[in-house]
């Protein structure tokens, strides 16, 4: 769990950065946030006020970051009145089956009128990736597993495929 809670940190600082280069007006770079085609995460959610709820995040952006060895990818989107932010944490910048554990895994933010809410995918899942393309390119694969939260434990499961946009890697 110490494990992840330092990815949780390396997280946050690469969706800060994420946000800040979909904000950025840099022509140089070949992704332009605001017009990312088919960068979607497709997924069916059950668990936590959900039942087989089908659900269709978007502003898909994958980064690797070259010091950590990790790339992460963010989707957000509206599910009926709540707000999600989902995060897909791997080692390394290449395809494969990654199994969910203190390094590897799914982070879930939901926002909703009666708070904010945390859901951990990292010990009972995978995260598969297809396609793994240059800068510029996708990002695309699939994800199976059981999220909890981490206050009260709550589960939900989650299954579904993604494609995001790559952006340059974070040094």
């Amino acid at each position: 769990m110490k494990m992840f809670k330092r990815s949780q940190s390396v997280l946050i600082l690469i969706l800060s950065v994420m946000f800040f280069y979909a904000c950025s007006s840099d022509s140089d770079n070949p992704i332009d946030p605001n017009n990312v085609t088919n960068s979607t995460a497709t997924l069916t959610l059950n668990g936590s006020g959900y039942t087989n709820k089908s659900v269709t995040l978007s502003n898909g952006l994958a980064e690797y970051s070259v010091s950590d060895t990790v790339t992460a990818i963010q989707f957000s989107g509206k599910v009926d009145n709540d707000t999600l932010y989902m995060a897909i944490i791997f080692r390394g910048n290449n395809t494969g089956t990654f199994s969910w554990n203190d390094e590897t895994g799914i982070i879930l933010y939901k926002s909703t009128s009666t708070g904010y809410y945390t859901y951990l995918g990292i010990s009972q899942g995978t995260s598969t990736v297809s396609t793994y393309g240059s800068v510029g390119n996708k990002v695309e694969g699939n994800v199976n597993g059981k999220l909890i939260e981490a206050s009260s434990l709550a589960e939900i499961n989650i299954t579904g495929n993604f494609s995001a946009a790559r952006i340059s890697d974070l040094p």
